[in-house]
């Protein structure tokens, strides 16, 4: 048996025993190498949506910006801040660490939210 026809055995081999994963055969999620999911909070009506969200360590968290008026998610801890957003901007920090997260809007102080990284 040649080289060539030895690997193409191994690998129709592996194929079968992994139920072809990675070939769209496997019910099962392909793994990836990242930690990292999303979470999206919504700015509307001067409030964050929703209130508090409780995501696990690595999460990608985004603001949207869906009102007309500036504003911004910026920790109390100095942790993140996403800048200013205006109407239509979204902003993303990765929040790696546990821990409760307070943060508000620099233009509007009522507005107040959290994360919650376990």
């Amino acid at each position: 048996m040649s080289v060539r026809t030895t690997v193409g055995v191994i690998a129709v081999a592996m194929a079968a025993t992994l139920g072809a994963a990675g070939c769209g055969g496997s019910d099962e999620p392909a793994a990836t190498t990242t930690t990292e999911s999303a979470d999206a909070v919504t700015i509307a009506d001067f409030a964050y949506a929703p209130e508090t969200i409780t995501v696990p360590a690595g999460t990608k968290v985004t603001w949207a910006n869906s009102d007309d008026a500036d504003h911004t998610a910026t920790a109390e801890d100095g942790s993140f801040d996403t800048g200013t957003l205006h109407k239509g901007d979204d902003a993303a920090v990765v929040l790696d660490k546990p821990g409760t997260y307070a943060y508000y809007c620099r233009f509007h102080a009522f507005m107040k939210a959290t994360v919650e990284v376990q």
